[in-house]
């Protein structure tokens, strides 16, 4: 009597399903088949001069990021004062300056001088505290031109170092605008 079960496995073949289900046999040492082989390869994003779809970014898993004037200038601007922590001091003086006479950042030097002019300060007071402005926009111009390399005066983009001031953890280190002197020593020194 035999004790052969009908569920018992006795054969084993491999179904190719790229050959419409034909079997082979267990024992096929190998099969051809076409793979991608990943391969580094520069893959251009530009066609005809123009930027490729959205679409076919996306298939190299690139997106395009925008960036806003206010985004691009304030890491601009961050870069200048970490590159030369002394232009902060300095613009952060000026810009004390131009509160206390309260004037806009875009002050000229005719009307910052008008406004030094028309103070409440002896005329010792006023051609003091005329010269110290004068030799700070100096010192600020000095430092400008060590971070920035771009051509540009200081005076031309004052109003963004002032909109881009980096803040400050104690307030107590902003020096008093009418007292100016202090600026002097430090341009004497570097």
């Amino acid at each position: 009597m035999s004790t052969e079960n009908p569920t018992d496995i006795v054969k084993q073949t491999l179904i190719d399903s790229t050959l419409n289900g034909a079997e082979l046999d267990i024992n096929t040492r190998y099969v051809v088949r076409t793979i991608p082989v990943p391969t580094r390869m520069k893959i251009p994003l530009y066609e005809n001069g123009a930027l490729i779809s959205a679409e076919k970014l996306a298939e190299l898993g690139l997106t395009v990021r925008n960036y806003t004037r206010a985004e691009v200038e304030a890491q601009e601007y961050a870069q200048y004062y970490m590159m030369n922590p002394t232009l902060a001091a300095r613009v952060r003086q000026y810009a004390a300056l131009l509160t206390a006479y309260e004037l806009p950042v875009t002050a000229t030097s005719d009307q910052i001088n008008a406004a030094i002019m028309a103070s409440n300060q002896t005329d010792a007071e006023k051609t003091a505290a005329a010269a110290s402005l004068l030799t700070l926009i100096h010192d600020i111009e000095i430092n400008w031109h060590e971070v920035s390399g771009n051509g540009l005066s200081a005076w031309s983009v004052l109003d963004k170092l002032i909109k881009y001031l980096p803040e400050t953890s104690d307030q107590s280190e902003e020096s008093d605008p009418s007292d100016l002197s202090d600026n002097n020593a430090e341009s004497e020194v570097e």
